[in-house]
């Protein structure tokens, strides 16, 4: 894929319904990224243990200034994977579904609602086995970038890439973890000065996955259905 055809994803104007039905159908896992760690023995894709907390993340993104756009957020020193960059989100909390439960996140964290938002669809949940959650990170467009006023105390930057960068395969490098005497790689998405990796990359390297699944059909697709719109 040459850089030309990165940018031209920025001019497919029915990408949602396109990347809807590419979500709908994925791949084997075995044919997306494997973008987890060394020494993750496949842990991430399960089974949980017993006793796991459920999560829920929202891969949000948006056109704004001619490109298709991710919404993530660089963590503060004081919370849990600090300095990580992740998708806004969190646990689920006693009658909420994972829909509520993400949007709720969504603006707790960035002081704005993500709506109108249109469900593309569920990628596979992730089990972050450090913190014992079975995460399930839903795609959605927005229609409109939200005006941001992020919450302090869970975001120390709004990060924003490109469709078009993450396709790029230059974009894509390692990230060494020393925990005391141990050392190991964990394969990232480098943005900017930031190194996205861990749970974060395995639901990225699938989300692109689709995005070229997409890219590469051409066949054309009809409008998602109007109840495919998330609200609380």
């Amino acid at each position: 894929m040459s850089e030309s055809s990165y940018a031209a994803i920025d001019q497919i104007d029915d990408l949602p319904s396109r990347l809807s039905a590419a979500i709908a159908d994925p791949p084997p896992l075995v044919d997306a990224p494997l973008m987890s760690p060394e020494l993750a023995y496949g842990r991430h894709r399960g089974p949980a243990s017993c006793g796991h907390r459920k999560a829920a993340v929202l891969v949000a993104m948006y056109r704004h200034a001619g490109a298709w756009r991710l919404a993530m957020t660089l963590r503060p020193a004081g919370l849990a994977h600090p300095h990580q960059v992740c998708f806004p989100g969190g646990r689920i909390e006693r009658g909420e579904t994972a829909q509520q439960a993400c949007l709720r996140e969504f603006e707790e964290e960035l002081g704005a609602p993500a709506r109108p938002a249109h469900l593309l669809g569920a990628l596979t949940p992730v089990y972050v086995f450090v913190s014992n959650f079975m995460v399930t990170p839903l795609v959605a467009v927005l229609e409109r970038r939200p005006v941001y006023h992020p919450n302090p105390a869970e975001v120390a930057e709004v990060v924003e890439p490109t469709l078009a960068e993450l396709l790029n395969p230059d974009c894509y490098g390692e990230h060494r973890i020393i925990r005391g005497r141990l050392q190991f790689n964990a394969p990232c998405v480098c943005y900017g000065q930031h190194e996205i990796w861990g749970a974060t990359a395995v639901i990225l390297g699938e989300l692109m996955a689709s995005v070229r699944r997409m890219l590469a059909n051409a066949s054309p697709v009809g409008e998602p259905p109007s109840s495919c719109f998330l609200d609380r």
